[in-house]
């Protein structure tokens, strides 16, 4: 057994001479346009303090942000957490909920494992029953974490030859997105002012698929705070006008990605291939403004949507969603793949129910 007894004592001696080269401080204002510069180096557009601002103001979370300080009093890393309470009604932290991953921002190696270690002081600090962290390049190879490892994300290379860009689709894709072009059926429009005739598509699909929707402030918000990165992409049926579909989309210069995290379109359009003219305008859309890749975003592991995704040439990326308790039983997130007898209740719930209910429940659900 002494190798064990050895691999402890080095990872003791580690973490203290870690500890000794940095500090962690909560997010104050001060730090703002600091953060914010570090954020757009290292992270992504979810990583800025106006992102922040978005969640904070939707939903009422507690903010939780810090950030690692080198002995010079410098940010080497940041920490992007807020707090609220989850289904169960149990406090939790979360980086970030409604983001499909935000990995730690460090400057290297050591200020990420540091980040990592000061979760334990947080959750106690703030009683949380549990700190989520939601990575998708990052590991944390520590026995005191469990993961979950039911999502994906999909990531599109962009190029400026769009026919590259489609030549890596299955042929049917092809196919699908020559045809829906060649039928003119729809055309697509990038006026913020359709904000709510595209919430009401969301709202629709949302139940269909036996989920609640957030507040429309929620989508407004990011034209609030987020204004020069924030684009709602809709489509509308040529012959009447109707808005029947759409996505929220994010433009995030720092890693020079397009990202689609929100999004709805009417099922009964979809022998026309709405979703292929829908993902095929995002496509378009990334590559005008420059953009190296276009997240397409998460989906359970063999979902409908993962195989959907596959077929544009998107590849698969594990996500890991890593939740530190402190050792209490019974204190982790619920496992949201249990929640089918809610799915299907939702599902035939008079609407009237579900839209007033549904803004007030969605940030307890924490996706």
């Amino acid at each position: 057994m002494g190798w064990l007894r050895f691999y402890y004592d080095r990872r003791i001696f580690l973490v203290e001479r870690i500890t000794m080269m940095f500090s962690c401080v909560a997010y104050t204002e001060a730090m703002r346009d600091e953060w914010d510069r570090f954020a757009s180096s290292k992270g992504t557009i979810f990583h800025t303090t106006a992102f922040r601002q978005v969640l904070l103001s939707s939903f009422g979370y507690k903010c939780l942000y810090h950030a690692v300080l080198d002995k010079q009093g410098r940010i080497c890393a940041i920490l992007p957490l807020v707090a609220g309470r989850n289904l169960g009604l149990k406090k939790a932290g979360v980086s970030l909920p409604f983001v499909n991953y935000t990995d730690i921002c460090a400057s290297g190696e050591e200020a990420f494992q540091y980040a990592v270690e000061v979760v334990a002081g947080i959750r106690e600090r703030h009683r949380l029953s549990y700190v989520e962290l939601r990575l998708k390049e990052q590991h944390i190879d520590n026995g005191n974490w469990s993961a979950n490892l039911h999502n994906h994300t999909f990531v599109l290379p962009l190029e400026e030859d769009e026919e590259k860009v489609l030549a890596l689709s299955s042929s049917s894709n092809r196919n699908h997105v020559r045809k829906v072009y060649k039928n003119n059926w729809f055309d697509v429009s990038y006026d913020k002012s359709q904000l709510e005739r595209f919430y009401r598509v969301y709202v629709i699909r949302m139940k269909q698929l036996g989920s609640p929707a957030p507040d429309i402030r929620f989508f407004q918000s990011f034209f609030d705070h987020l204004p020069e990165h924030s684009h709602l992409l809709t489509v509308l049926d040529r012959e009447n006008g109707d808005v029947v579909g759409g996505m929220l989309l994010l433009t995030s210069p720092g890693d020079s990605t397009l990202y689609y995290p929100y999004g709805a379109n009417l099922p009964q359009y979809n022998h026309k291939y709405l979703n292929n003219f829908m993902y095929w305008e995002a496509v378009r859309f990334g590559i005008g403004n420059g953009l190296k890749q276009l997240d397409l975003g998460r989906s359970q592991t063999g979902s409908g949507t993962y195989k959907y995704k596959q077929q544009w040439g998107a590849k698969p990326q594990q996500l890991r969603y890593v939740t530190y308790t402190g050792g209490t039983q019974g204190a982790g997130a619920p496992d949201k793949t249990n929640l089918s007898l809610f799915v299907e209740l939702w599902k035939v719930t008079p609407g009237f129910i579900t839209r007033a209910v549904g803004k007030r429940l969605i940030p307890y659900i924490m996706p």
